[in-house]
């Protein structure tokens, strides 16, 4: 007997077959957008940490959205271009200068403090290497040069990641400026989609998430910028070699939360080698300054509400590094960071209201 027209079978075969047919588009537009995926996403975190500024200046010139935006993208420019072009110069200049003496084999290590052996557990080994190094230098490289070869690609494919990096993270500024002329419809349509979501809770959902963003992006991406940014001025007005690199390292260790201390402390002790006393107490105490200065700016910048665990942004932030390279440094710890406090508010959803003062 042939099967009704309205049958359930054949209205499940329909609906499978339509259901079907959604989700390879989904897939096809997901393969598509991929590529783009992380330049977008950090547009969009972008435009959300800079959203009050921005209407700040939109109100200065008198609801003039796209020339607001455009000035928001220019000073966001400037901000990131400038500092980079001086860490870079510094560091390339240094490079040049170590290839130089190097080709030339005019290229000496100074000799070692006595004072070093008196470290703690790797003073001994300290000072014999940097002594070796002092006496034949060639030798020494020759006696480490596998571990050289593996820093070096090491430090090549960083240098190369962080290039790419910087890049994507100038054309998300731009994006994100575009972001920002349609922010009012924007965020209409993130509350839609939140509602379809979650329902009633849809509003408040979509003001945790906004929130979160903006607190992890300013307090954790914010703070370490800072934070690096002013060390690595110290180490260019202290003469320390390669300071942009110094500078970078201390970004991604504040980051990851563990801060730049493993970095400024050996540049302290590096002053004392070649430095007078008293001028190396000076570079000393403004590097101390730098070190205990997110400590200020933490609280400034966070906004109201409990801070998201530093074990969930370190977890994010490597996580992020090892799944997308350099740019998933800083998404991953925003991302995580979000899931968190969305899944904590889920689970507490049922035992009290949630209000934007809670976050």
């Amino acid at each position: 007997m042939a099967a009704n027209k309205n049958s359930p079978v054949q209205n499940a075969v329909d609906i499978t077959i339509k259901l079907g047919a959604l989700l390879l588009l989904l897939v096809w537009c997901f393969q598509i957008i991929l590529p783009f995926a992380n330049i977008v996403f950090w547009a969009l975190i972008i435009a959300i940490t800079i959203l009050p500024l921005y209407k700040a200046v939109c109100k200065k010139m008198k609801n003039e959205k796209k020339i607001a935006a455009i000035v928001i993208v220019f000073i966001s420019l400037a901000i990131i271009i400038i500092p980079s072009i001086v860490f870079t110069d510094s560091l390339v200049t240094g490079i040049q200068a170590y290839s130089k003496d190097l080709s030339a084999e005019d290229l000496k290590v100074p000799p070692p403090d006595k004072e070093i052996k008196e470290w703690p557990l790797i003073g001994n080994s300290v000072y014999n290497i940097w002594s070796g190094a002092h006496k034949n230098l060639e030798a020494t490289l020759q006696s480490y040069s596998t571990q050289l070869k593996s820093v070096g690609s090491w430090f090549i494919n960083a240098l190369m990641g962080t290039g790419m990096a910087f890049i994507q993270f100038i054309i998300s500024i731009i994006i994100a400026g575009i972001f920002l002329a349609y922010s009012e419809e924007g965020g209409k349509m993130l509350k839609r989609l939140f509602r379809k979501l979650v329902d009633d809770k849809g509003d408040e959902y979509a003001n945790i998430a906004e929130l979160t963003v903006r607190n992890v992006s300013k307090g954790v991406l914010g703070v370490a910028f800072i934070q690096s940014f002013l060390a690595g001025l110290v180490f260019l007005m202290a003469g320390i070699p390669y300071a942009g690199l110094w500078a970078l390292l201390c970004l991604i260790l504040s980051i990851i939360q563990i801060g730049p201390a493993p970095v400024i402390i050996p540049v302290i002790v590096y002053l004392f080698t070649i430095s007078e006393t008293w001028i190396a107490i000076l570079w000393t105490i403004a590097l101390v300054l730098v070190m205990i200065s997110d400590n200020i700016m933490k609280p400034l910048l966070m906004g109201k509400g409990a801070p998201v665990p530093t074990l969930v942004i370190f977890l994010g932030s490597i996580g992020g590094f090892i799944a997308s390279g350099f740019m998933g440094l800083f998404l991953g710890a925003i991302v995580l960071s979000l899931g968190y406090k969305l899944f904590i508010a889920w689970v507490n959803e049922s035992n009290e209201d949630l209000t934007v003062n809670e976050i």
